[in-house]
């Protein structure tokens, strides 16, 4: 069969090749045969021949302006907007390939963009009053800024700067559960490679900075439910990229009120063999310090820190097919734990394909491994932060709680994508965009650490465009800390308790720890 007509041949010819040049059918590279050329004859076989002609067409096309909103502090909020610059569209030329099989277009695809003429932006300048007066709020804040510790004690007006020694490397920054100390990391001199070390300074004022002879630290966090007792791992420096070689380790240890103590913590895991465990995991501590949660780049788990034995350490929760970056770093999922310390929140990769960008978010139920996916396609920088434990009172639960978190705005891509603030209820309903208002520029980063809850979980303290804000949750009211042109990030933010700590609970049963019915349908739903 060619060319729109049959033919019925008798042949001594042993191959389809040689049959159709029997025939006297020409054929061109880009025909297509059934069967292959080199199929061997047999009686009351059928060939098929499809003409396959390529070719090739340019379109102009036009590119639509996108509108960008500025925000002005400067001009009230009455005001009417104004139009900075006016937009206008692009122009850009796409090279087309079309393919026809005997005739009839079977394939259309754009081979080649070449743009003629970008598009210009819309830019609208709208005023939202004065934001830059000083105002109060409860507990302690801390952040970084331009490479150095800043404190503020409930009030923005007076950010005092602390002694740390040494630029802050960002890696590790995080205030103790009452608020007393800061746990950070700093530069070594030699910068020409991964090298860091492990500090401790009060928050009160000419504190001193204490140095834990802890060097080349990955991660490092408090037990929440105690005030001197760290957990960390580390990596060995290299000449290669990324600069250093995970160890996979955890050591746990507690710090003495006297400085003059040494810093002497005992190892708790001592290598976990993991899919790209070169790059090493993201860690979290569970709210009532019962575990410490894990991942890597196919995994999430906990770590039982009171485990019998080393085989039984490391508890699953989920597997996933990994991210494969094809660069020299590694995507891991961040975590995230309820106040009542049952749910765990994080991100994981939900393709088979491991080039491709697909990101859910999801919340696993630690006591019975149940999942349920909260937020689909939410991106690889999703960043999920539940509202934290209120220290002194019990704990939050569950059913008070919410979760912030980052949503790409091109999930196909959002690698490389803008990201705006949400907000979820404790169930994953109710989903709703914070931050920025709809239509202005998103500019988020990409850290782990991009936002704190307040103590008692009705502000988010959030990094945009390296300053450092402050979101009031019910009233949507935004206001800048920051005016200076320094880089802000890494905000913490506890309350400054002078009291003991509320001692954990190991009580796990379900009449304490009640699973909503909207979370338990969900749950029930998405059993992998």
């Amino acid at each position: 069969m060619v060319d729109g007509q049959s033919h019925s041949l008798t042949s001594d010819s042993t191959t389809v090749r040689e049959l159709l040049v029997e025939a006297g059918i020409e054929l061109s590279e880009a025909d297509e045969v059934t069967p292959p050329l080199f199929t061997p004859l047999v009686d009351e076989q059928t060939i098929l021949v499809v003409r396959v002609v390529e070719e090739t067409d340019t379109l102009l096309k036009s590119i639509p302006f996108e509108r960008k909103i500025v925000r002005n502090e400067s001009m009230g909020a009455d005001a009417p907007p104004i139009i900075v610059q006016g937009g206008q569209e692009g122009l850009q030329e796409e090279t087309i390939r079309i393919v026809y099989r005997d005739g009839l277009e079977s394939e259309r695809w754009v081979t080649q963009v070449a743009m003629i003429e970008a598009a210009q932006d819309e830019i609208v300048m709208i005023g939202i009053g004065s934001s830059g007066s000083n105002f109060s709020f409860n507990g302690i804040l801390a952040y970084i800024s331009d490479g150095t510790a800043v404190v503020l004690r409930g009030l923005t007006a007076f950010p005092e700067q602390l002694n740390s020694g040494g630029r802050l490397d960002g890696r590790v920054f995080s205030l103790s559960p009452d608020g007393r100390n800061l746990l950070y990391t700093r530069i070594t001199t030699d910068t020409s490679s991964f090298n860091n070390s492990l500090w401790i300074i009060g928050t009160e004022r000419l504190s001193e900075p204490r140095e834990l002879d802890i060097r080349n630290v990955l991660w490092a966090g408090w037990n929440p439910s105690q005030d001197n007792q760290i957990a960390f791992t580390t990596a060995n420096s290299t000449s290669l990229p990324p600069g250093w070689e995970a160890n996979n380790d955890l050591w746990i240890g507690g710090l003495s009120a006297d400085p003059e103590m040494p810093f002497e913590p005992e190892q708790v895991v001592e290598a976990y063999p993991a899919t790209y465990g070169w790059w090493g995991g993201n860690y979290a501590w569970s709210p009532t310090g019962r575990y410490i949660a894990y991942s890597f780049a196919n995994e999430v788990g906990l770590i039982d820190p009171e485990a019998a034995s080393s085989s039984q350490q490391h508890i699953q929760l989920q597997r996933f097919t990994e991210y494969n970056t094809l660069l020299d770093w590694v995507w891991v999922p961040t975590l995230s734990w309820s106040a009542d310390g049952r749910f765990l929140a994080f991100t994981n990769h939900s393709s088979q394909d491991p080039e491709e960008m697909a990101f859910d978010s999801w919340v696993v139920d630690v006591t019975n491994g149940l999942t349920g996916r909260f937020v689909e396609q939410s991106g690889m920088w999703s960043h999920m932060h539940w509202t934290p434990a209120r220290r002194g009172i019990g704990g939050a639960r569950s059913a008070d709680s919410q979760i912030a978190f980052l949503k790409s705005s091109d999930p196909l891509n959002s690698l490389r994508s803008s990201y705006t603030l949400w907000l979820i209820d404790q169930d994953g309903s109710n989903g709703r965009q914070i931050y920025p208002p709809a239509g202005e520029n998103s500019l988020f980063p990409r850290e782990q650490q991009f936002m704190a809850w307040s103590p008692d979980g009705r502000d988010i303290a959030f990094i945009f465009n390296d300053a450092l804000y402050m979101l009031n949750i019910e009233t949507q009211e935004s206001r800048r800390i920051t005016q200076d042109d320094a880089v802000s990030s890494h905000p913490t933010w506890t309350i400054l308790d002078q009291s003991s700590p509320t001692e954990p609970s190991d009580s796990t049963d379900d009449e304490d720890l009640p699973i909503p019915r909207e979370f338990e349908r969900l749950l029930l739903d998405e059993i992998p």
